[in-house]
């Protein structure tokens, strides 16, 4: 077994490093969104000074790293809120992402958290102590696994009761969304105190969910927009939806998308192919069978998808799923896990090193033709749509940038800071 032995005298094994960088991946991609949905986001012109300032500070605070648990804590109170008041579109998937930072305690993976963490572990002074404590929220206590499966498995039950009996559309959908999330965190604490492993409950629970996602799309979707996947809304709902696209893409997608013959005019074999995948990759996820090869069929499905414009779902679902990807998912509660001992555990992204370069190159060029395109065309309340060049080169330069830091932290793990390393004094004490 190959270890990767530190400069400060910590023992480190690879794939530990691998997950750190993966851990990362998802914290840093949150605090991108906070800055995001801060500039180019649809409220960009309805937000106050406080509102927009608040969003700008989670989002640095995510990317460095910065007492990420107790804000992960906060932030996913108020998306509670935001589910509840009405927001069924995009709140429940930034709640997923702040439950898994939460949860893993994200911060510690290259963030500053974990720098703090590591040298105020075992003082005895009374800031540093207090420091400890702050940062290190306890959240996940084994002994209450079952209690806490017990409690969200209720409330669980209870939303889903109660979805025939909301007084309006709007509010069903928010109960099921609620359930869907209270669904996945009892799953995760089952897994959690089954295996004794909580990082592969927490990704096993967080696969489950974006394929469930995945199936959710299939029949809510069902009216013209560029804010959620297309499932098997109908022909001519997709082509108001392309229309769009047409109208407000680049000219060169656009002219594609409104006359060619690969998409507007054979719309009904684009609805079925846009309806199976989906189908596909939700139930593979769902059940766990083949999930890394789910996983990838669904990165290169919204990745098309945010090409196309579609950008205001696909990149939440593009971050979760590079998640259950890199730290292979289906190591539990899957058809995956019974294929036993045989069934080689896979983690990490296949970014060569040699690509870092090309990645760094492709984000930097879409950062300015995002930047230049929103500063010439301005920044409306209707982004997604009339900023719509924009956001699309600011998505491929953000997950290019992204996938390019995954790349390089996998190949350097001394900069990780995480729990997940061995104190030793020399090479004769762990052989």
């Amino acid at each position: 077994m190959k270890v990767h032995l530190r400069e400060d005298g910590l023992l480190q094994l690879p794939a530990e490093a691998i997950k750190a960088s993966a851990i990362a991946f998802l914290r840093i991609f949150l605090g991108v969104m906070w800055l995001f949905e801060a500039t180019l986001g649809p409220d960009a012109a309805a937000d106050g000074v406080v509102v927009t300032g608040a969003k700008l500070l989670l989002g640095l605070a995510f990317v460095l790293g910065v007492v990420v648990r107790p804000l992960a804590l906060v932030t996913l109170g108020a998306g509670v809120g935001a589910i509840l008041d009405g927001d069924v579109r995009i709140a429940p998937l930034f709640a997923a992402m702040h439950l898994f930072v939460l949860v893993s305690a994200a911060g510690n993976y290259y963030g500053l958290d974990g720098f703090v963490l590591l040298r105020t572990r075992g003082s005895r002074k009374l800031l540093a102590r207090a420091i400890h404590s702050l940062l290190d929220l306890p959240v996940f206590q084994r002994g209450a696994a079952s209690a806490a499966t017990a409690l969200f498995g209720l409330l669980g039950l209870y939303f889903v009761l109660t979805v025939p009996t909301r007084g309006s559309q709007l509010a069903s959908a928010a109960a099921l969304e609620m359930a869907l999330l209270c669904g996945a965190v009892a799953v995760g604490f089952v897994a959690a105190d089954r295996y004794h492993d909580r990082l592969t409950a927490l990704v096993a629970a967080l696969r489950i969910y974006v394929g469930v996602r995945f199936l959710l799309e299939i029949w809510t979707h069902v009216g013209a927009g560029l804010d959620g996947l297309p499932g098997f809304a109908s022909a001519d709902v997709q082509r108001e939806t392309f229309a769009i696209v047409a109208a407000n893409h680049w000219p060169a997608i656009g002219r594609l998308v409104d006359t060619a013959t690969v998409v507007t005019p054979v719309m009904w074999m684009w609805v079925v192919a846009f309806g199976a995948v989906q189908l596909l990759v939700g139930v593979a996820l769902i059940v766990g069978c083949r999930s890394r090869v789910a996983g990838f069929v669904g990165l290169t499905y919204v990745g098309g998808l945010m090409m196309l414009g579609l950008t205001r779902l696909s990149p939440f679902l593009f971050g979760l799923l590079v998640v259950v990807v890199a730290l292979d998912g289906g190591r539990v509660l899957s058809f995956d896990s019974v294929r036993g001992p045989a069934r080689e555990v896979r983690f990490g992204l296949p970014v060569p090193v040699r690509a870092v370069p090309v990645l760094v190159g492709l984000a930097a060029i879409n950062a300015v033709a995002a930047t230049f395109t929103a500063v010439a065309a301005g920044i409306t309340a209707d982004g997604y749509t009339d900023s719509m060049p924009a956001v699309v080169s600011a998505f491929v330069a953000i997950f290019s940038g992204l996938l390019a830091l995954v790349g390089w932290l996998q190949k350097h793990p001394s900069f990780d800071h995480s729990g997940e390393i061995l104190p030793v004094r020399g090479w004769n004490e762990f052989v």
